[in-house]
């Protein structure tokens, strides 16, 4: 008989506002399904929309892919309802994704201390929140939970999911050295069938640069932006993203005022997440300094869209100008990414295509294993 994981998802297809964990899910569900049921628990709306949702079923469980979803709105989430959700479901693991939700993460571990759940297993995916950049963005409410919450003991018990080592050594310094942690890393769609099919050519002394991501500080586009002010050349920087911190979109259009007439920055919009395959196809370079990723699905998606990446090193990706597929480099050298921008810019046709097409390769190298669904599958101790 399939095991049952119920996963506390915040947000869900069809949203395309909620970030990377709604990818996680995603490719999670494909690459398991035929050994794990999946009941999902999502908000009936994107991220900052009044309304729901259109043609979907909200506070039943409806099937939506290969798993079951919940969708309801979370202004009415209270305790209660979500004791009912959760106890609706014969679950054998809860898999929430985030440590600070506290609708989808706070909420259900208490009422599992409580009994007013059926005392399970726990598995928690703080999905990037521990990095250091991450937690230095209102750093006083955090630190001030994390305070309680390790001196109520509510986490004592439960199984920390790190999908890099770099995640593992982030829950460790936080949570301490005796915490339940469990590396899988996380899965992608896949594309091991997909061929380079890639036609954006590149003249000398031009470029096409993407940002594509929530429109947040902890993603920082205000320095990309910063970054690309100082390269000489004809350069078109496209933006796409949500608009989820709108104070911090005014501070960028400061600076976007501020660049240069060879320079022309615009904001795209929001994207459906079956559109972002192309636009990484249109453009020349992935540019995305953030201040931590625990995976960064984005920066998958971007190398299999032949678009070799600039970030910065807090990220799982690394060595990757070894590889001759991108630059990591580290926020603090913030010199290093506008000068890396400029040797891209100088690129001819021919060495943009090279490394464009190793990007490619390398990406589908790095997509979904047997060893990562495999360390995902026994991260929820289902046999």
């Amino acid at each position: 008989m399939k095991k049952k994981v119920l996963i506390c998802a915040g947000f869900y297809i069809p949203s395309i506002k909620g970030g990377g964990p709604i990818q996680s899910i995603k490719n999670l569900v494909e690459n398991l399904s035929e050994r794990v049921d999946f009941y999902i628990v999502a908000a009936d709306r994107d991220l900052g929309d009044d309304k729901p949702f259109d043609n979907i079923i909200i506070d039943d469980w409806v099937s939506v892919g290969d798993a079951k979803v919940f969708y309801t709105d979370l202004s009415k989430l209270t305790w209660r309802k979500t004791a009912n959700i959760i106890n609706s479901v014969n679950y054998d693991v809860i898999y929430l994704n985030s440590f600070f939700s506290y609708k989808f993460s706070t909420v259900p571990v208490l009422l599992s201390k409580f009994k007013r759940i059926p005392r399970k297993q726990i598995v928690l995916a703080p999905r990037g929140q521990f990095s250091p950049g991450a937690l230095g963005l209102k750093s006083g409410k955090k630190k001030l939970y994390i305070k309680i919450a390790k001196a109520f003991g509510l986490y004592k018990d439960i199984t920390w999911h790190a999908t890099a080592e770099i995640e593992k050594d982030d829950i460790e310094s936080i949570i301490g050295k005796k915490a339940n942690i469990k590396v899988a890393n996380n899965l992608t769609a896949n594309y091991k069938e997909l061929k380079y099919d890639k036609k954006i050519e590149k003249s000398k002394g031009k470029l096409k640069i993407v940002f594509i991501s929530r429109i947040h500080p902890k993603k920082n586009l205000k320095k990309a932006i910063e970054f690309v002010k100082a390269v000489k050349g004809e350069i078109e920087f496209n933006i796409y993203g949500p608009l989820e911190d709108k104070v911090y979109w005014s501070e960028c259009e400061k600076v976007i005022e501020s660049l240069p007439k060879s320079i022309e920055a615009s904001y795209k919009g929001a994207i459906d997440h079956d559109n972002i395959m192309e636009i990484f196809k249109e453009n020349h370079i992935f540019l995305f300094p953030t201040l931590g990723e625990n995976f960064g699905h984005v920066i998958s998606e971007a190398l299999i869209g032949g678009c070799p990446v600039i970030i910065s090193d807090q990220t799982p990706w690394r060595d990757l100008r070894n590889n001759q597929v991108g630059w990591d480099i580290k926020l603090s050298d913030e010199n290093s990414f506008s000068e890396i921008l400029q040797e891209c810019v100088n690129l001819n046709n021919k060495e943009y295509q090279t490394i464009s097409k190793n990007a490619f390769e390398y990406g589908k190298q790095t997509s979904n294993n047997a060893k990562d669904i495999e360390e995902y599958y026994n991260l929820f101790k289902l046999d």
